[in-house]
């Protein structure tokens, strides 16, 4: 953890250090002594004085101030004449004595200058290295509770402290009540402390500014721009007096509301593109239901004028023709009404299937003996082999997938062409539905949106609400089943669906 990998440089040793330098000078004048005449009084200086300098790489610095100190000494009592007393008696001795000195002494400085050195940049690289990581956890961030959670495991692991963050609220310049990260650290008095502080950083206070409430110290989170929140940690004792962490932990408070200002951003910008999707998908169906509701209002209307007519009542064949009309107009408000009513359940979850054994053949011809007069103006082909598997279905929502399919069919397939529904036995446990039209296909690039609500192909003919096939396609799923569309090589758009047989 940073409280054990962080220290500060100090110059205090152990008295052991003091006693390995005593010790180290004694052996070494131990060593020289029989030697002296041999080798000369300056020579015994200088092995000393390499000794004190060996010396400088392991002790600190007041034991090798002591060592440069007896080495002087040593020197002078049992290598300089007379011997065995301190006394100098030419001025020779007395220079070398000095000069001795001071250059242990400057060893002794430069060597801690180095060591201080070493240990703040040891210390920076760490610092270098936890901000790093950090930083590289805070990437992996997807959202506000996982910059939370991450700055929460982040500071719990380097200061060993628990933390509490109040962000600013989104509909107003206030601090949110909603305490992220240890909620046992939340507490009315500390919120209000946390809520003055945010205050006074928001409202233009640029320096360096905290405050404590119920052992808990608070920061500002902010960025250049703007105050977002406040973060609340426990600071232990030596924290507090340990100036590095205190500059660490700020740089975290740093990262944190960086992170927290890009998710924040992130988040504003995916409300700002639902919000403008939401408006246009409203804007489609307002255009949409308005376009079907005006074709058949404006028939009725015109089919009641038409009826109160006194040559209507006695002309049959007109007035039948005009309730033909009204018959076609009621319809098509209640295909409409009834896909609006059937997506409203589908995106309210409340769908239910009512499964029974349903033949598809018997669906077929039901639905085909329903749609006869909108299928007047097609030729309508049906394949259907006689020993095709039944299958377990919601019989009125499957008659409105076929019914939804195949006037989708009948809108866009040309008059006198024909339409084809063919199914069967895909394999031992799979039942295919296909419904084929003779219409101008779909471009590739948007047949992966084509069960998409409110979608049209960009060009296609106009009416429909773009809500026919994405009912469709949630009905099959409901089932089980999974739908395709495909553009068939001899033209045309065909719809195949599959569900489980078996009963």
């Amino acid at each position: 953890m940073l409280r054990t990998s962080l220290r500060k440089y100090s110059s205090r040793s152990d008295f052991s250090e003091y006693i390995i330098a005593f010790v180290v000078i004694a052996v070494a004048a131990a060593i020289c002594f029989p030697f002296r005449h041999a080798l000369g009084t300056s020579s015994v200086g200088l092995i000393l004085l390499m000794v004190v300098a060996l010396m400088a790489l392991v002790l600190g610095r007041w034991p090798l101030l002591f060592a440069a100190i007896l080495n002087v000494m040593v020197w002078d009592y049992f290598f300089q004449e007379p011997l065995f007393t301190i006394a100098v008696y030419n001025l020779e001795d007395l220079f070398a004595n000095i000069a001795d000195l001071l250059v242990a002494i400057v060893f002794v400085i430069l060597i801690t200058r180095v060591r201080k050195s070493q240990t703040i940049l040891r210390n920076s690289q760490e610092k270098l290295t936890i901000l790093y990581n950090f930083l590289e956890s805070m990437n992996e961030a997807k959202s506000i509770s996982d910059v939370v959670r991450i700055s929460e495991s982040g500071l719990k692991q380097y200061f060993g402290q628990e933390v509490v963050i109040y962000l600013k609220d989104k509909d107003s310049r206030r601090l949110s009540e909603f305490p992220y990260g240890n909620r046992s650290l939340h507490n009315p008095a500390g919120f209000t402390k946390a809520g003055d502080l945010f205050f006074e950083a928001s409202t233009g206070n640029p320096g360096d500014i905290n405050v404590c409430a119920e052992g808990i110290t608070f920061y500002p989170l902010r960025d250049p721009r703007e105050t977002i929140g406040i973060i609340g940690i426990v600071l232990s004792d030596d924290m507090t007096s340990d100036d590095d962490k205190i500059v660490l932990f700020k740089s975290f408070i740093t990262i944190i509301a960086s992170t927290l200002v890009r998710e924040i951003t992130i988040e504003k910008d995916i409300e700002k593109e639902l919000l403008e999707h939401s408006e246009k998908l409203f804007r489609a169906v307002l255009n949409s239901v308005s376009h079907e509701l005006r074709t058949p209002i404006a028939i009725i209307a015109a089919a009641v004028d038409n009826l109160k007519h006194t040559r209507t009542s006695s002309e049959i064949l007109k007035r039948d023709q005009i309730c033909a009309e009204l018959d076609s107009a009621s319809n098509r408000l209640n295909n409409l009404v009834e896909n609006i009513l059937d997506m409203s359940r589908i995106e309210s979850g409340m769908l239910q299937l009512n499964l029974q054994v349903c033949d598809i053949a018997d669906l077929v011809g039901s639905v085909v003996l329903d749609l006869k007069a909108e299928l007047n103006h097609h030729r309508l082909n049906i394949c259907i082999p006689e020993n095709l598997s039944l299958i377990l279905a919601d019989i009125s929502l499957l008659r409105q997938v076929l019914v939804n399919l195949l006037r989708n069919a009948i809108m866009y397939t040309p008059a006198g062409t024909a339409i084809e529904i063919i199914a069967g036995n895909d394999s031992a446990d799979t039942v295919s539905v296909t419904i084929k039209d003779n219409g101008p296909g779909v471009p590739e690039c948007n047949l992966e949106h084509l069960f998409e609500k409110f979608y049209r192909v960009p060009g296609s003919k106009s009416g429909g609400t773009g809500l026919g096939l994405a009912i469709v396609r949630a009905f099959v799923e409901a089932h089980g089943g999974i739908i395709r569309a495909a553009n068939d090589p001899q033209g045309g758009l065909k719809i195949t669906m599959k569900f489980k047989s078996g009963i």
